[in-house]
């Protein structure tokens, strides 16, 4: 009886811990929808002062979601929009200034990689562009893994690609 008794705190806080599973389900579907609200800001927004300043033409996009850390026990979710143009007429060094110049004015923090590359930071997002010379490569990805619940990991990661729309 005395070795039952020891037992029940331990089983009374892993039945707390496991029924509070769940809990958060919420807050992870709002941090995950918050991430592709500022993806799709920057897309609609800061991408197309990019595209302008570049004389960038839109060749194709898409986004998809994957799985932070292990399959069997994820820590959240990693969204990814990949996006493609075709080269403007801009050598490297005035596209690149011409990149940081437009995320700056957005509110960016701004990372010169070297030519090729730029990075820029905002909220959730890193926005990387890499200027190629048969492509323009456009990469916004969120900073760090999305912390969701398990349950909001794996419904994510399920969606579909999609393709990113250019208006």
């Amino acid at each position: 009886m005395k070795r039952l008794l020891g037992t029940a705190p331990l089983l009374l806080a892993l039945a707390l811990t496991l029924g509070g599973c769940n809990r958060g389900d919420d807050d992870s579907r709002d941090l995950v929808d918050d991430a592709e609200d500022q993806a799709t800001a920057a897309i609609d927004g800061v991408l197309h002062d990019i595209a302008a300043a570049l004389d960038l033409e839109f060749g194709s996009g898409s986004r998809s979601f994957v799985i932070c850390g292990e399959s069997y026990a994820p820590r959240g979710v990693q969204m990814r929009n990949f996006l493609n143009f075709e080269p403007g007429g801009l050598d490297d060094a005035d596209a690149i200034d011409a990149a940081a110049g437009a995320l700056e004015a957005d509110g960016w923090t701004v990372k010169r990689l070297g030519a090729p590359l730029i990075e820029g930071a905002k909220g959730l997002l890193t926005l990387r562009v890499e200027l190629g010379p048969a492509a323009v490569a456009i990469d916004i990805s969120n900073t760090e893994c999305l912390d969701t619940t398990d349950d909001v990991a794996r419904k994510t990661q399920d969606r579909p690609q999609v393709d990113i729309e250019w208006k």
